[in-house]
């Protein structure tokens, strides 16, 4: 087992070789000036969430891999869209719009950072919030505040450059994960789609409501269809609704994760960008020590 620690700025080496004694690490090698792969025991990768905490406490990213995973080895990228994409819940923004942004954004928070309120019962309250509002506000809205993660085109063009199908898989709306895939250059998306009546929004949702459970689906669907298995894709998102097609990926990224989703991910991206996950996923050179 490897563990991949990435910081903002060069790594202190006194910071790493503590780390590496704490974890038991039976080498460290130096990728540049700030990455180094530790070597662990096998065991490790049972102990994520320790690994993940002293990682944090340093104010590293932290990545727990097995020894030789590269980007080469994954043909699927699955993301979630707000706060992981972009850095907004478009949700919260749009009840803004009908003076209701407190309300439901309590009920964004209760359902994706603990996963204690049914995701299912708390999306179609919120959604009945926003009855009324215009579609024509969506427009203004995405161009005044859909802001993209930091790293998010680098990450997308990496992995397709890499020869990785992207999707995006998102409890969010249609008309924004239409555009920023349309933005980023993302293959696919899928999400839910609200319900319009004369130009106004019903307070209702059409179709199946894309929740954790389906989330998954669409991440095996999708590897149906290209052949390969569900270890062959990267999962990529923030909250406890992104568990599930966790669980089936073959990597688990936490993009800022909420403390439901830190123990249960491979990889912890606290402080740099998205694409930091390109450097994870290199093939390591011969390793050497900063001076």
């Amino acid at each position: 087992m490897q563990v991949v620690v990435q910081s903002p700025a060069a790594l202190d080496a006194d910071v790493v070789a503590s780390l590496a004694r704490r974890l038991q690490a039976t080498s460290v090698a130096y990728q540049g000036p700030a990455l180094a792969r530790l070597a662990l025991p096998p065991q490790a990768d049972a102990q994520r969430q320790a690994v993940h905490a002293a990682c944090q406490a340093l104010g590293l990213d932290s990545a727990v891999l097995p020894p030789g995973r590269v980007l080469a080895d994954f043909k699927l990228a699955v993301f979630d869209m707000d706060s992981t994409l972009i850095d907004i819940e478009c949700i919260d923004e749009l009840a803004d719009l009908v003076g209701k942004k407190d309300e439901v954004a309590a009920l964004t928070e209760q359902a994706m950072q603990s996963g204690k309120v049914d995701y299912d019962t708390s999306l179609r309250m919120r959604t009945r919030l926003l009855a009324g509002l215009p579609v024509s506000a969506f427009g203004p809205l995405y161009d005044a505040r859909v802001r993209f993660s930091p790293g998010a085109h680098a990450l997308v063009a990496g992995l397709r450059q890499a020869g990785l199908k992207t999707a995006i898989v998102s409890g969010g709306f249609d008309y924004f994960t239409g555009r920023v895939r349309a933005e980023l250059g993302v293959d696919v998306d899928h999400s839910n789609r609200l319900a319009v009546r004369d130009g106004r929004l019903t307070g209702e949702l059409e179709g199946p409501l894309i929740n954790a459970r389906l989330k998954a689906a669409h991440l095996s669907r999708l590897c149906a269809e290209m052949g390969i298995p569900t270890s062959a894709a990267i999962a990529i998102g923030d909250g406890s609704n992104d568990r599930e097609m966790m669980a089936l990926a073959g990597l688990s990224v936490g993009f800022r994760p909420k403390p439901i989703l830190r123990p249960l991910v491979n990889v912890v991206i606290d402080h740099l960008g998205l694409d930091s996950l390109l450097e994870a996923l290199a093939a390591p050179p011969a390793g050497r020590a900063p001076s």
